[in-house]
Protein backbone atom coordinates (compact mmCIF):
# COMPACT_ATOMS: atom_id res chain seq x y z
CA UNK A 1 0.00 0.00 0.00
CA UNK A 2 1.60 3.25 -1.07
CA UNK A 3 0.77 6.51 -2.83
CA UNK A 4 -0.64 5.73 -6.26
CA UNK A 5 0.14 7.21 -9.69
CA UNK A 6 -1.38 10.55 -10.69
CA UNK A 7 -4.66 9.03 -11.84
CA UNK A 8 -6.00 5.85 -10.33
CA UNK A 9 -8.49 3.38 -11.75
CA UNK A 10 -9.55 0.52 -9.50
CA UNK A 11 -10.97 -2.46 -11.38
CA UNK A 12 -13.20 -4.85 -9.45
CA UNK A 13 -15.77 -7.42 -10.48
CA UNK A 14 -18.23 -6.91 -7.64
CA UNK A 15 -18.10 -4.13 -5.05
CA UNK A 16 -20.95 -3.44 -2.65
CA UNK A 17 -20.46 -0.05 -1.07
CA UNK A 18 -21.43 -0.61 2.55
CA UNK A 19 -19.31 -0.51 5.66
CA UNK A 20 -20.39 -3.98 6.71
CA UNK A 21 -19.35 -6.14 3.81
CA UNK A 22 -15.81 -5.51 2.65
CA UNK A 23 -13.05 -6.97 4.82
CA UNK A 24 -13.07 -9.14 7.89
CA UNK A 25 -12.94 -6.91 10.93
CA UNK A 26 -11.34 -7.20 14.36
CA UNK A 27 -12.56 -5.00 17.21
CA UNK A 28 -10.21 -3.15 19.54
CA UNK A 29 -9.86 -4.54 23.04
CA UNK A 30 -10.49 -2.08 25.91
CA UNK A 31 -6.96 -2.96 27.08
CA UNK A 32 -5.59 -1.10 24.06
CA UNK A 33 -6.86 2.21 25.42
CA UNK A 34 -5.81 1.58 29.02
CA UNK A 35 -2.24 0.56 28.18
CA UNK A 36 0.59 3.10 28.03
CA UNK A 37 1.89 1.79 24.71
CA UNK A 38 3.05 4.18 22.00
CA UNK A 39 1.27 4.07 18.65
CA UNK A 40 2.95 5.01 15.38
CA UNK A 41 0.64 6.04 12.55
CA UNK A 42 1.15 5.67 8.81
CA UNK A 43 -1.52 7.61 6.92
CA UNK A 44 -1.64 7.07 3.17
CA UNK A 45 -3.72 9.39 0.99
CA UNK A 46 -4.12 7.92 -2.50
CA UNK A 47 -4.64 10.04 -5.60
CA UNK A 48 -8.18 10.76 -6.75
CA UNK A 49 -9.46 8.11 -9.15
CA UNK A 50 -12.16 5.76 -10.37
CA UNK A 51 -13.68 2.70 -8.74
CA UNK A 52 -15.33 0.46 -11.33
CA UNK A 53 -17.89 -1.90 -9.84
CA UNK A 54 -20.53 -4.34 -11.02
CA UNK A 55 -20.73 -7.70 -12.75
CA UNK A 56 -18.13 -7.69 -15.51
CA UNK A 57 -15.84 -9.85 -17.59
CA UNK A 58 -12.14 -9.41 -18.36
CA UNK A 59 -12.84 -7.84 -21.77
CA UNK A 60 -15.29 -5.38 -20.20
CA UNK A 61 -12.60 -4.29 -17.78
CA UNK A 62 -10.08 -3.85 -20.58
CA UNK A 63 -12.34 -1.75 -22.80
CA UNK A 64 -13.75 0.57 -20.13
CA UNK A 65 -10.83 2.31 -18.46
CA UNK A 66 -12.74 5.47 -17.59
CA UNK A 67 -10.20 7.80 -19.23
CA UNK A 68 -12.90 10.35 -20.08
CA UNK A 69 -13.28 11.06 -16.37
CA UNK A 70 -9.62 11.90 -15.86
CA UNK A 71 -9.86 15.63 -16.64
CA UNK A 72 -12.95 16.35 -14.47
CA UNK A 73 -11.50 14.47 -11.49
CA UNK A 74 -8.12 16.15 -11.70
CA UNK A 75 -9.82 19.55 -12.07
CA UNK A 76 -11.63 19.24 -8.73
CA UNK A 77 -8.99 17.29 -6.81
CA UNK A 78 -7.41 20.30 -5.10
CA UNK A 79 -10.84 21.34 -3.81
CA UNK A 80 -11.68 18.01 -2.18
CA UNK A 81 -8.26 16.62 -1.24
CA UNK A 82 -8.88 14.97 2.14
CA UNK A 83 -5.29 14.58 3.32
CA UNK A 84 -5.31 17.12 6.15
CA UNK A 85 -8.74 16.13 7.48
CA UNK A 86 -7.91 12.43 7.14
CA UNK A 87 -4.75 12.78 9.21
CA UNK A 88 -6.43 14.97 11.80
CA UNK A 89 -9.29 12.49 12.18
CA UNK A 90 -7.12 9.53 13.14
CA UNK A 91 -4.74 11.45 15.37
CA UNK A 92 -7.58 13.07 17.31
CA UNK A 93 -9.48 9.79 17.64
CA UNK A 94 -6.55 8.07 19.31
CA UNK A 95 -5.46 11.06 21.38
CA UNK A 96 -9.01 11.51 22.67
CA UNK A 97 -8.71 8.02 24.13
CA UNK A 98 -5.48 8.92 25.91
CA UNK A 99 -3.11 7.18 23.51
CA UNK A 100 0.45 8.34 22.93
CA UNK A 101 0.37 8.67 19.16
CA UNK A 102 2.51 10.18 16.40
CA UNK A 103 2.64 10.11 12.59
CA UNK A 104 5.73 8.17 11.55
CA UNK A 105 5.24 8.10 7.76
CA UNK A 106 2.85 8.90 4.91
CA UNK A 107 3.78 5.98 2.68
CA UNK A 108 3.78 2.26 3.19
CA UNK A 109 5.25 -0.18 0.68
CA UNK A 110 4.42 -3.79 1.54
CA UNK A 111 6.82 -5.15 -1.08
CA UNK A 112 9.88 -4.30 1.01
CA UNK A 113 8.86 -6.78 3.73
CA UNK A 114 9.03 -10.56 3.80
CA UNK A 115 5.92 -12.71 4.07
CA UNK A 116 5.07 -13.43 7.70
CA UNK A 117 5.00 -17.09 8.71
CA UNK A 118 2.30 -17.60 11.32
CA UNK A 119 3.65 -19.30 14.48
CA UNK A 120 0.19 -20.64 15.32
CA UNK A 121 -3.49 -20.19 14.50
CA UNK A 122 -4.51 -18.64 17.79
CA UNK A 123 -4.15 -15.08 16.48
CA UNK A 124 -4.65 -13.14 13.28
CA UNK A 125 -1.42 -11.78 11.84
CA UNK A 126 -0.43 -9.13 9.34
CA UNK A 127 0.54 -10.80 6.06
CA UNK A 128 3.97 -9.11 5.94
CA UNK A 129 6.55 -9.22 8.71
CA UNK A 130 6.79 -5.59 9.83
CA UNK A 131 8.17 -6.17 13.34
CA UNK A 132 11.36 -4.30 12.41
CA UNK A 133 9.34 -1.07 12.42
CA UNK A 134 9.11 -1.30 16.22
CA UNK A 135 12.76 -0.29 16.60
CA UNK A 136 12.79 1.96 13.54
CA UNK A 137 9.97 4.15 14.81
CA UNK A 138 10.31 3.44 18.55
CA UNK A 139 6.65 2.45 18.86
CA UNK A 140 4.76 -0.55 20.26
CA UNK A 141 1.85 -0.65 17.81
CA UNK A 142 1.47 0.61 14.28
CA UNK A 143 -1.70 1.96 12.72
CA UNK A 144 -1.74 1.80 8.92
CA UNK A 145 -4.67 3.71 7.46
CA UNK A 146 -5.26 4.56 3.82
CA UNK A 147 -7.94 6.53 2.03
CA UNK A 148 -9.09 6.22 -1.59
CA UNK A 149 -11.66 8.57 -3.10
CA UNK A 150 -13.16 9.71 -6.37
CA UNK A 151 -15.88 8.49 -8.72
CA UNK A 152 -17.55 5.10 -8.44
CA UNK A 153 -18.97 3.82 -11.75
CA UNK A 154 -21.27 0.82 -11.73
CA UNK A 155 -21.35 -1.33 -14.85
CA UNK A 156 -23.31 -4.19 -16.32
CA UNK A 157 -20.80 -5.53 -18.79
CA UNK A 158 -19.64 -2.40 -20.65
CA UNK A 159 -22.83 -0.45 -19.96
CA UNK A 160 -22.75 2.21 -17.24
CA UNK A 161 -25.71 1.79 -14.91
CA UNK A 162 -24.90 4.51 -12.40
CA UNK A 163 -22.18 6.60 -10.80
CA UNK A 164 -21.51 8.70 -7.73
CA UNK A 165 -18.83 9.93 -5.38
CA UNK A 166 -17.10 7.36 -3.18
CA UNK A 167 -14.59 7.11 -0.35
CA UNK A 168 -12.94 4.05 1.17
CA UNK A 169 -10.88 4.09 4.38
CA UNK A 170 -8.98 0.89 5.30
CA UNK A 171 -7.40 0.67 8.76
CA UNK A 172 -5.13 -1.84 10.51
CA UNK A 173 -3.48 -1.67 13.92
CA UNK A 174 -0.64 -4.17 14.37
CA UNK A 175 1.11 -5.19 17.58
CA UNK A 176 4.76 -4.97 16.56
CA UNK A 177 5.86 -7.33 19.31
CA UNK A 178 4.43 -10.34 17.49
CA UNK A 179 2.99 -8.94 14.21
CA UNK A 180 -0.58 -9.73 15.27
CA UNK A 181 -3.53 -7.68 14.06
CA UNK A 182 -5.36 -6.08 16.97
CA UNK A 183 -7.72 -3.95 14.87
CA UNK A 184 -8.93 -4.12 11.28
CA UNK A 185 -11.83 -2.35 9.63
CA UNK A 186 -12.91 -0.33 6.63
CA UNK A 187 -15.33 2.55 6.18
CA UNK A 188 -17.19 3.53 3.01
CA UNK A 189 -18.83 6.77 1.98
CA UNK A 190 -21.11 7.48 -0.98
CA UNK A 191 -22.24 10.74 -2.55
CA UNK A 192 -25.09 11.27 -5.01
CA UNK A 193 -23.98 12.77 -8.32
CA UNK A 194 -26.09 15.69 -9.56
CA UNK A 195 -26.96 16.52 -13.16
CA UNK A 196 -24.61 18.38 -15.51
CA UNK A 197 -21.67 17.23 -13.43
CA UNK A 198 -19.44 16.98 -16.52
CA UNK A 199 -19.58 20.70 -17.30
CA UNK A 200 -16.66 22.80 -15.96
CA UNK A 201 -16.05 23.63 -13.17
CA UNK A 202 -17.63 20.23 -12.33
CA UNK A 203 -19.28 21.44 -9.12
CA UNK A 204 -21.77 18.51 -8.82
CA UNK A 205 -18.82 16.12 -9.02
CA UNK A 206 -17.01 17.97 -6.25
CA UNK A 207 -20.12 17.94 -4.07
CA UNK A 208 -20.65 14.19 -4.60
CA UNK A 209 -17.10 13.32 -3.57
CA UNK A 210 -17.12 15.78 -0.67
CA UNK A 211 -20.33 14.16 0.61
CA UNK A 212 -18.76 10.72 0.37
CA UNK A 213 -15.74 11.91 2.33
CA UNK A 214 -17.89 13.39 5.07
CA UNK A 215 -19.92 10.19 5.35
CA UNK A 216 -16.86 7.93 5.55
CA UNK A 217 -15.29 10.13 8.23
CA UNK A 218 -18.45 9.84 10.29
CA UNK A 219 -18.50 6.05 9.91
CA UNK A 220 -14.83 5.82 10.88
CA UNK A 221 -15.20 8.10 13.88
CA UNK A 222 -18.12 6.11 15.29
CA UNK A 223 -15.92 2.99 15.59
CA UNK A 224 -13.59 4.38 18.28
Amino acid sequence: MKTTPKFLTLLVLIVILTSSCAIKKYALSPDFYSSESKVGVILVTNEIGILQSGSRGALDLLLTQGKKYKEPLEAIDSKVNPKTKFEKLHLELLKSKGKNVTIVDREFDESQFEKFVKPDKSKNYFKKDIRSLKDKYKVDELMIASISYGLNINYYGMIETGKGGYTHIATHIIDLNDNSIIYKTDSWGNGKLGKKWDIPPYEPLRIAIASALQQSFGVEKAKY
